[in-house]
């Protein structure tokens, strides 16, 4: 495994520095992106100007066909900026990632190409229900077959880009006794009738991002929006090998968001001063450093050998189920660290650190709670 980065990626990860430095930050800075006004599609725009808004599809369909090491540090430099974006961003690829799995050519033609481009849009991937997450035999939402497709019903929550998407990627059972044999999955156009949208949550993390629910009731999908399951064994095996690879990225966007509160932190540490020096000179502020510093590399590295794996047709899953957890853990040690050293400034509403400390906590759910992927480790050593 080479760690060296090669010109093409270290040219991605200076354009989304110096994007963020003159354009998404200040902008970011001067609009409010509370789920209570409409969503502002201009910092989609300025990643859309670099075809970014969704890296990994392949040229054939528009896309700059990146692999997941190479959108990792995207992933990460974007969420040192906007941690929101990133959400947006990871939701994106996420949704794609079932279509470029097993896909037909027809399906990958007419969908991909609306996420690529300077006007790209954005795609939601709807999995958790109100009665289950994590819990996949608790989830009820139903496809009843027909001759000619499936009729939908049921609820999914908590969907990231669901107000914004052109496409949502769902997951539903054919049969409730054999809930996990019968999982299939399937492609819903933005604005099919009995497809509603709403309520939106107001979340305490992620600000930018736009989550919501999503109702079907009778939701008619014509046979060409399944996706056939050709290169996997089924929907429930699809389901899995898609948030394998969501995982990684999380991954990725934990160390953007610990990278950006150490940042914050050391510059304070620098500036500040008590007893006649800065209080970086004291060891216990020193010590808060290094240890900061080590986490942050320990999750970049993991998160690294996990997007290696994927992109050598390795085998991902526990890489990627402990790049997720040992990154979102750090991210939440650290930002906590941080604000520490920070003091009460960053408990300063709508400081940046603040929002970082928020953005951290909820990466333990995103992907699996933490737990559920503990389990999964434990599972498969």
């Amino acid at each position: 495994m080479d760690l060296s980065l090669d010109t093409k990626q270290l040219q991605y990860i200076n354009l989304i520095k110096e994007l963020g430095e003159k354009e998404i930050i200040p902008y970011s800075s001067k609009h409010d992106h509370s789920v209570d006004v409409s969503f502002d599609w201009q910092l989609v725009k300025i990643l859309g100007e670099h075809n970014l808004v969704c890296p990994t599809i392949p040229e054939a369909y528009g896309g700059l066909g990146l692999d997941h090491f190479t959108t990792a540090l995207i992933m990460e430099e974007i969420a040192a900026i906007c941690p929101g974006l990133a959400a947006i961003i990871d939701t994106n690829v996420h949704a794609v990632e079932p279509l470029l799995l097993a896909g037909s050519e027809q399906q990958k033609e007419a969908f991909l190409p609306a996420l690529t481009g300077k006007n790209a849009g954005l795609a939601a991937f709807a999995l958790t229900e109100p009665t289950g997450g994590s819990y996949v035999n608790g989830m009820s939402t139903n496809a009843e077959k027909q001759p000619w497709g499936y009729v939908i019903n049921g609820q999914k929550d908590y969907v990231l880009n669901a107000p914004l998407a052109q496409f949502i990627l769902l997951f539903a059972f054919t049969d409730h006794e054999n809930k996990r044999n019968s999982m299939r999955a399937f492609i819903v156009p933005a604005q099919t009738p009995g497809c509603m949208i709403g309520p939106g949550h107001d979340l305490a993390a992620l600000d930018y991002a736009q989550t919501a629910a999503i109702s079907f009731e009778n939701v008619n999908l014509s046979n060409d929006l399944i996706i056939k399951e050709r290169e996997v064994c089924s929907g429930y095996l699809l389901m899995g090998q898609t948030l394998d690879l969501g995982r990684a990225l999380v991954g990725a966007t934990a160390v953007g968001i610990a990278r950006a509160a150490y940042d914050l932190a050391r510059e304070f540490a620098d500036t500040r001063r008590q007893n006649g020096v800065g209080i970086r000179q004291h060891q216990a502020i020193a010590h808060m450093l290094a240890d900061m510093a080590t986490k942050i590399e320990l999750a970049r590295l993991m998160t690294w050998k996990a997007c290696w794996l994927i992109d050598q047709g390795g085998d991902y899953t526990v890489p990627s189920a402990m790049a997720k957890v040992t990154a979102s853990t750090f991210a939440q040690e650290v930002t906590c660290m941080a604000s520490d050293i920070m003091a009460a400034r960053a408990f300063e509403k709508g400081s940046f650190i603040e929002q970082l400390v928020r953005d951290a906590r909820v990466l333990s759910t995103l992907e699996g709670t933490n737990i559920i992927q503990k389990n999964l480790i434990a599972s498969l050593l």
